[in-house]
């Protein structure tokens, strides 16, 4: 190994790291944008006054006690780009917010401010609010704001003094499971100080990971060589370097436990500013060795070793031998990923469990990259500025990873040019789906993806150059309707408004995320699905649970019993009444 550390190492550590963790609102926005085309900085355009339009007006308190509150971003962004505008607002001393001249139309609504988090009346987390504008009408609503909560400390070693660039992270329980996932990060200053803020009330559990230590670095010790004629270990201080255990600073977990599972939560309450301090020890860590075989003469190499928690990644080079050494590694579940030539993508992956001892041995061979290409049309009519972005992903989803995402897990992204031709470089063997996201193309549906005459729309295995066939079309299903849910102390049904709708499609169908369709009810309970491909769903209406939570298979097996079947045919259209099903305590 060199001493000098290989910048592949280096950026593909930067790649992993740039998918960190980003708030509930963000990811709804940038799905939002990309569906739709709505650029991140909205700002008003307000059509032509007529006598159609309307007007939206409301309220923005704070809770608990209900106190107005100003300076509230209030963006209006409607469904149907070609129907409705875009506008904002901000919220008076009074809390109040009124705009005029909106067209016609169902619209989403974010209200945002610096340190705040938008409730229902329920007090739970509530992002967006979906209404319908009707003609020469003024709309008012209500909106909650909770204060969040903010983690703050000092992270210090074991003498007192200081410890800067430290990663801290803040975890919470992920719905249903046993598991947790990322949900705020922040780093120490000079004086080992940090801060992590919006956090939204709740449980949460905090893990402090030291900066890469620079001996993880350093060209590779020579192992103790022994004499083929005398047996005798000519390496003198081989037997001291073995004697004396490698300790590092290593991922410690409030309130200073290796162990994730011994760690402690800590609870937030709104508005809460909650001291947590570390002591960070020096840790027993271990080595993991092996070699990366295939890589051609000069092209170069490098591993990265994530946790699976996610907290935590270790990096090294492939030496020209194909040898690699990964130091300062604590006990736990690794997976060990290999990279080759420019490219940043995994080529392989491998499963590694840490416990008490080095690992040695590890043989990874990486295969070739080739290339994809295929051809996209679509059947009817689509907007001359929709932009048509082919995805290919494998087709078995990697767990979120918390702050370090592979790269595969968003999959790799292909722009079809104007004759509908895309291609994808780099692709390594083994099983995918593709996926098609449009801009300015709401109601587009992919129909079929082909390759070599096959139906491959469920998933395919490449292992060499192919070329694909994908078609879309615009004469997707539509469904809509209405949410009704028991009044309480009532007899009769209430209307419900702001849940969320979901078209689950059958089996088969449930590791392609595009056949989920997903809608909201306005404020009179009513939600419209478009652009559903042909073929039979479950429909169910929750509210308060997490966005995506209808992916995990267990949250689908506990509400088989609250669904309504129904299949929806190409081009069709139809009604349907749902009841607002109970998601449970666990999952929301």
């Amino acid at each position: 190994m060199q001493s000098e550390t290989n910048p592949q190492v280096l950026h593909f550590a930067h790649d992993v790291t740039s998918a960190l963790f980003s708030s509930k609102l963000m990811r709804l926005l940038a799905l939002f944008c990309i569906v739709l085309g709505v650029p991140w900085t909205v700002r008003a355009q307000i059509p032509t006054p007529n006598v159609n339009a309307a007007s939206v007006s409301g309220t923005v308190i704070k809770e608990p006690g209900s106190e107005p509150l100003k300076k509230v971003l209030v963006q209006v962004i409607a469904e149907d780009q070609k129907q409705g505008g875009n506008y904002t607002a901000s919220s008076d001393t009074d809390g109040h917010f009124r705009i005029e001249n909106v067209q016609p139309g169902r619209y989403r609504i974010f209200v945002e401010r610096t340190g705040f988090v938008p409730v229902n009346a329920r007090g739970v987390r509530a992002d967006t609010n979906v209404i319908a504008v009707q003609p020469g009408q003024t709309e008012e609503i209500l909106f909650r704001m909770l204060p969040t909560a903010v983690i703050s400390g000092r992270i210090t070693d074991e003498d007192g003094d200081p410890m800067s660039e430290v990663r801290v992270m803040v975890q919470k329980k992920r719905p249903g499971k046993l598991s947790r996932e990322g949900a705020g990060m922040g780093t120490t200053n000079d004086l080992g100080e940090f801060r992590i803020a919006g956090l939204f009330p709740g449980q949460y559990w905090v893990a402090a990971v030291p900066p890469p230590d620079a001996r993880d670095y350093e060209p590779s010790r020579k192992k103790a060589s022994v004499d083929d004629r005398s047996g005798e270990d000519h390496s003198a201080d081989s037997r001291v370097q073995e004697a004396q255990p490698d300790t590092r600073y290593i991922t410690t977990y409030y309130p200073g436990t290796f162990d994730a599972m011994q760690a402690a939560s800590v609870n937030l309450k709104a508005g809460d500013e909650l001291p947590v301090n570390l002591t960070l020890v020096p840790g027993r860590t271990f080595s993991v060795r092996g070699v990366v075989t295939g890589v051609p003469p000069g092209q170069k190499a490098a591993v990265v070793l994530v946790s699976r928690g996610g907290e935590a990644f270790h990096g090294s080079e492939v030496g020209p031998d194909g040898q690699f050494e990964i130091r300062g590694v604590g006990p736990g579940s690794y997976s060990l990923m290999a990279t080759t030539g420019e490219s940043q993508s995994p080529r392989i992956h491998q499963d590694v469990t840490v416990v008490a001892a080095d690992i040695e041995g590890l043989r990874l061979a990486p295969a070739a990259s080739f290339r994809l290409s295929g051809h996209l049309r679509v059947e009817g009519a689509v907007s001359r500025d929709a932009q048509l972005t082919v995805n290919l992903r494998p087709t078995e989803q990697p767990d979120d990873a918390g702050f370090f995402m592979s790269p595969d897990y968003f999959g790799a992204n292909a722009v079809a040019d104007r004759n509908g031709n895309f291609e994808w470089k780099d692709v390594t063997p083994g099983n995918y789906i593709v996926q098609v996201y449009a801009t300015d193309g709401q109601g587009l549906f992919l129909k079929s993806v082909t390759l070599g005459g096959r139906d491959v729309e469920t998933g395919f295995a490449a292992s060499a150059p192919a070329s694909l066939d994908v078609l879309m079309s615009d004469k997707g299903a539509t469904i809509e309707g209405v949410v009704v849910g028991q009044q309480k102390d009532k007899d009769k049904d209430e209307m419900v408004g702001n849940a969320a709708v979901v078209a689950v499609p059958e089996e088969k169908y449930r590791k392609l995320p595009d056949h989920f369709v997903v809608g909201s009810t306005d404020q009179n309970g009513r939600f419209i699905l478009r652009g559903l491909p042909p073929g039979s769903y479950t429909l169910y209406a929750w509210q308060d649970v997490e966005e995506g939570v209808y992916h995990d298979p267990d949250f689908l097996k506990s509400q088989e019993a609250n669904g309504t079947g129904v299949k929806a045919a190409e081009g069709s259209s139809q009604r349907i009444e749902l009841k607002l099903s109970d998601a449970g305590a666990d999952w929301r």
